[in-house]
């Protein structure tokens, strides 16, 4: 994947409109009815605008020649009928196109989550994916969204289409200007076009300045204090679960500290007044520019309609589309660089909506067997994580046995947690290959495979979703079995107290959400592994910030509850899995002893026994 550009530096015209065909195509292809209804509207709304100007025009020349009445009312009835119609029509097309915008936008960030919950997990947190990840959060809290670009497109679209209209409305006026012989007004003319082109161009590249050291600007105080930024600076103040955190240890002082400390504000401020002195040198340049070409385009009519040469009607007509004219002009050079910005902003979408999946999906079934008899098999596995020198695993062998509980032991970061990962095909190895009833698990279905598997990761997260829907991970679901399955995981007494049942929300994201404490959300994740009901059950410390003795009583319970499945625990401490048939020892990403609790303590020298008497106190 190509590397993310920054928003600083500078692109030509081309890559700009590559751009925006590439956001409006896929605009297009969530809606395809968006863009014409847009188009039709401004179409009709402009048309009603330069009708009623022809229509003034005719009436006040009508009245200078001594028109008859009644010939003048009824081209009057005919015009104000007609734009009674395209008003209606105008008013109907906008609202649907405004009801067309809020799905489309809420459709375009589904695209980004379907595309997350697709990819595979090595990919999505990849590198490449969180530098692609952060400059979508940044350019969203930047006022990029979607209806920026809508903005942007719908201005654009009314300018054009008013240019178009007052070119073609005043195009009589500019035959009369070539017919006068006048060469003088057109030298001055050109003159004052030639003027305001140039002050366009310094304006435009003022505002260009301005937005490329905006934009560098934002992403040194994203540097400054990453963990400020948007997300930390708003969580604190207003996430119901760090502001607790904020105010039980009186923490206002520090968080002030690093956002607003002084020294960077002073810089701050400076910033931004350097900033504002480009976007007043852009305004001027730019007032400055359509204000000379609309003068003078009046002191032109005016001097044609003195001599004769255009009537009074004429005059209005031209000086109407010349204010029209010059003032659109005008818009697009303000409108196209902020839609360009808006759009590239949306590039990053863009890229991460293209990649594709690393890890290879096999194509073959995986078997279902009623009597559960899946054979795993790790073989000469080796394995580093992304951008990573040292092997979270090395040469690393090992045979799963149906229906056993074994115990994965070792210390932080000797490969337990990285063996689940792989088991789980999170990810792939880099050598070796695992097996599966002796078959290489990259050759099946991924999403079939997964389904052999329910885990608690240490690191679990349940949802501000009804209880019942965390359990059973889905929005349909047998209420009698997620409520045994509550049960057995140790929470029936704490689901009689909820006000709503399976049905009550947790956590306080929603106004009628219940708290759970940290033992509870523990229990409501071993209640979603139990209710998967694979054949391979698998706890990765999910109780480590308990005492050794309440993480061994919670061990017990589960290895009641999974029955006869295959039941792997790992834990750092040796007490907890002291039950299981087999322990494997991990240290620095290999297998140093395999064996029984009491099988293992009379190994002199070993690691176990090594670790056992470092943890003896914890067991008294």
């Amino acid at each position: 994947m190509k590397e993310v550009s920054d928003l600083t530096s500078r692109l030509p015209l081309k890559q700009h409109l590559r751009n925006t065909k590439t956001v409006l195509k896929m605009v297009n292809k969530l809606d395809p009815y968006w863009l014409p209804l847009c188009g039709a509207g401004h179409l009709l709304s402009v048309t009603n605008e330069y009708l009623a100007l022809i229509l003034s025009a005719y009436i006040l020349d009508a009245l200078g020649r001594g028109g008859e009445f009644q010939e003048i009312f009824k081209v009057t009835a005919i015009f104000v009928g007609v734009m009674f119609l395209l008003g209606n029509a105008v008013s109907w097309l906008r609202l649907r196109a405004e009801a067309k915008q809020a799905p489309l936008y809420t459709q375009y960030h589904a695209l980004t989550e379907e595309k997350m919950l697709d990819m595979d997990f090595a990919r999505i947190n990849s590198p490449e994916c969180e530098i692609l990840k952060r400059r979508i959060q940044e350019d969203l809290n930047w006022s990029a969204g979607l209806f920026s670009v809508f903005g942007s497109v719908d201005n654009i679209l009314r300018s054009i289409l008013n240019l178009i209209g007052a070119v073609a409305v005043g195009f009589p006026v500019l035959g009369v200007m070539a017919m006068s012989g006048q060469a003088g007004i057109w030298v001055t003319l050109l003159a004052a076009v030639a003027v305001s082109a140039a002050t366009t161009v310094i304006g435009s590249r003022y505002m260009a300045l301005f937005n490329q050291r905006l934009n560098g600007f934002t992403d040194t105080m994203e540097e400054r204090a990453p963990f400020l930024g948007w997300g930390f600076a708003n969580g604190a103040q207003f996430n119901y679960q760090n502001g607790k955190d904020v105010r039980i240890y009186r923490a206002h002082g520090l968080m002030k500290r690093y956002a607003l400390d002084n020294g960077n504000l002073s810089e701050d401020m400076a910033h931004y007044r350097k900033l504002s002195g480009y976007r007043g040198k852009s305004g001027f340049c730019q007032v400055a520019s359509g204000q000379l070409l609309e003068g003078m385009a009046y002191i032109i009519v005016g001097i044609l309609a003195l001599a004769g040469f255009v009537t009074l009607g004429n005059v209005l007509r031209f000086a109407g589309c010349m204010r029209n004219l010059f003032g659109e002009a005008d818009a697009l050079t303000k409108i196209v660089p902020e839609m360009f910005l808006n759009i590239r902003k949306h590039m990053s979408t863009m890229e991460f909506l293209e990649l594709e999946n690393e890890m290879h999906n096999g194509s073959l079934p995986v078997e279902k067997r009623r009597d559960g008899e899946y054979r795993i098999e790790f073989r000469n596995v080796s394995f580093r994580y992304p951008g990573s020198r040292q092997y979270a695993l090395k040469n690393f062998s090992m045979k799963l046995r149906v229906g056993e509980r074994l115990a994965i032991v070792g210390m932080n970061g000797s490969g337990k947690t990285t063996m689940i990962k792989l088991l789980c095909r999170l990810y792939d190895p880099d050598e070796g290959e695992i097996l599966l009833n002796g078959v290489d698990i990259r050759k099946f279905r991924q999403k079939e495979y997964l389904k052999l598997f329910s885990v608690v990761f240490q690191d679990f997260r349940l949802f501000s979703l009804p209880l019942g829907e965390n359990v059973a991970s889905d929005c349909r679901y047998d209420g009698e079995k997620v409520k045994k399955c509550i049960r057995e995981a140790g929470l029936g007494e704490r689901l009689e107290q909820m006000p709503e049942g399976i049905d009550t929300y947790l956590y306080k994201d929603y106004e009628d959400g219940v708290e759970i404490s940290g033992g509870e959300a523990q229990k409501v994740a071993i209640a979603r592994a139990v209710c998967k009901d694979a054949p391979f059950v698998l706890l990765d410390e999910p109780t480590a910030a308990l005492d050794p003795i309440s993480e061994y009583e919670i061990y017990k319970e589960f290895d009641h509850i999974v029955g006869d499945k295959t039941a792997i625990y790992i834990s750092h401490r040796l007490s907890s899995c002291r039950f299981c048939e087999r322990i494997a020892v991990f240290h620095e990403g290999q297998v140093v002893q395999m064996g029984s609790h009491k099988e293992l303590l009379q190994e002199k020298g070993g690691k176990y026994l090594e670790l056992w008497n470092a943890q003896a106190q914890y067991y008294q």
